[in-house]
């Protein structure tokens, strides 16, 4: 009516007829260009992985030429390794796939991460002491105790942990040479040989001779025999008439001797050009040149020579100078 000429409608909202199967077919041809590209990429990967594994993984290399030579048909491996990733497969499962078609094994597994200790598990802590041949590990924990050994799989043998570090060893002290004193400090004249300073005597072990009460020091004094004033170069150790008198050190038997003074003595040369000197003794058990051990009962306690009571006159000497022997023997 008045010429005018109605256009024919078209399904779909005016879309042409066919428009829909192009989409699909471009839509296919995407799915296909992304497929082709991940079987490119990953031959491209294997390949890489053959080349630069042919000096480093040795077996793997000889797993793909078997595959070669068994006539694997990589064509259908990777088709089938494409549908897999189509159908919205993982790409790992669709790995496994792969490599089991291709190699005829199986892609392993990583080991699970290590839990985090809680409250109900033990604590593995800082101190790693030892590996044991399976790979279990000892560790000292927080408080320096061996908490054990955590093997990784059972039947492994436990190892010893290693020893603990040793200690440093301690400075040794320096040992000075013994100089006579002329002078006290408060400028009294001292005998020739004598020093009231206290040395360092470098002995592994010393002993106390014999345990008693010290009756007369080493210095000035009234003497108890005659009453003069004189210096008494020794400690006078009061002791029971017949207690054994041990070395103060180990070393060996200078001499020994009987006089009026200090009737029955002997003397002991040490280490370090340090000796001791033992008077008034009741009996003398040892010999010139005899070695004796630190401790060891050399003579017995007695009055012999010039002496008011029964006790031990002890002397020591170094580098030949009288020292205190109070600095070296604790008495009670």
């Amino acid at each position: 009516m008045g010429g005018r000429t109605e256009r024919p409608r078209t399904s779909g909202g005016g879309r042409r007829p066919g428009q829909r199967g192009r989409r699909q077919a471009q839509g296919g041809d995407v799915d296909r260009n992304r497929l082709r590209l991940i079987q490119l990429a990953v031959s491209l990967a294997l390949f890489l992985l053959v080349y630069i594994g042919r000096g480093v993984f040795p077996v793997q290399l000889e797993a793909w030429k078997a595959a070669a030579a068994a006539n694997v048909d990589f064509r259908a491996a990777f088709q089938r390794f494409g549908s897999a990733l189509t159908q919205g497969e993982p790409v790992k499962g669709a790995l496994e796939t792969l490599c089991h078609m291709l190699l005829g094994v199986e892609v392993a597994e990583e080991p699970p991460a290590p839990t985090q200790p809680t409250d109900d598990t033990p604590e593995y802590p800082v101190g790693l002491l030892s590996n044991t041949p399976g790979g279990g590990l000892s560790y000292l924990n927080s408080h320096g105790i061996l908490a054990g050994t955590r093997p990784e799989e059972k039947g492994d043998e436990p190892v010893e942990s290693a020893p603990a570090s040793s200690q440093p060893e301690t400075a040794q002290p320096v040992l000075e040479t013994a100089v006579a004193q002329e002078y006290t400090e408060d400028g009294v004249k001292l005998p020739r040989n004598v020093s009231m300073a206290f040395y360092e005597l470098g002995l592994s072990e010393t002993a106390v001779p014999v345990m008693g009460t010290a009756t007369s020091g080493f210095g000035y004094r009234d003497s108890p025999i005659d009453g003069e004033n004189e210096f008494h170069l020794a400690l006078d150790i009061g002791a029971e008439e017949g207690a054994e008198i041990g070395a103060f050190s180990s070393g060996v038997v200078e001499y020994i001797g009987e006089s009026d003074e200090f009737g029955n003595y002997l003397k002991i040369r040490h280490e370090n050009n340090v000796s001791s000197f033992y008077a008034h003794c009741s009996k003398l058990l040892v010999h010139k040149g005899d070695e004796v051990a630190c401790g060891q009962t050399v003579a017995l306690v007695g009055h012999t020579g010039n002496a008011t009571g029964s006790h031990l006159h002890l002397t020591i000497e170094k580098d030949n100078i009288r020292l205190d022997p109070a600095y070296y023997v604790e008495l009670p």
